[in-house]
């Protein structure tokens, strides 16, 4: 098992990397790893998510009560009732991808290689505030019956995983689908003007 350090490095260096591929914003997005059965890392609230570093990091237990670090993010609650829900789940990311939350019941996702290869199950969240106990609930119980990711309609993707390299590759087979419904869509709408 990695030790909590190089799980901390990781988790800084998804961060950067989800804000460079445009999946987050400076101060949105948070991602939690399960450290053992009693405490997870998340990323804290208000940092701006691409110069975190590993000290920067929060540890919670399993009732949310910070153990180190600053304050945790505003999706705790919906982190740890994922955690509770799934015993497979030992990372979990929170992106606010562009396109998925937006297209939620206009277009349907393409179903993509990577979403058949890591057999990703989708479900749809409605419109509910960030943070909120409904969120949370919501989001926890759509994983309880298998979807490894959760679009929340105008706010973002969550994925599951493993490990957070699984977690990352779900939101981003999730958004990559989106994408490629809306080419398709605009392809197929520019072909029917042109004929």
């Amino acid at each position: 098992m990695e030790s909590s350090g190089s799980l901390l490095d990781e988790l800084c260096w998804v961060m950067k990397y989800m804000y460079a591929k445009g999946l987050i914003s400076a101060l949105s997005g948070n991602i939690s790893i399960k450290l053992d059965s009693t405490k997870i890392a998340i990323t804290p609230s208000g940092k701006i998510k691409f110069l975190l570093k590993p000290e920067d990091i929060s540890i919670v237990n399993t009732s949310g009560e910070c153990l180190s670090g600053p304050k945790p993010s505003v999706e705790i609650d919906m982190h740890l009732r994922i955690y509770s829900s799934c015993s497979e789940c030992k990372s979990v990311v929170h992106a606010h991808g562009l396109l998925s939350p937006l297209l939620v019941g206009l277009l349907e996702p393409v179903e993509n290689l990577e979403i058949r290869a890591y057999g990703i199950k989708i479900c749809y969240v409605g419109e509910l505030p960030p943070g909120s106990r409904e969120l949370a609930e919501a989001v926890s119980k759509a994983v309880s019956t298998g979807c490894k990711a959760v679009v929340l309609k105008n706010h973002g993707i969550v994925g599951v995983g493993r490990s957070l390299g699984e977690a990352l590759e779900v939101i981003e087979a999730v958004e990559n689908s989106f994408k490629k419904s809306l080419v398709l869509y605009v392809l197929n709408k520019l072909k029917a003007i042109s004929m």
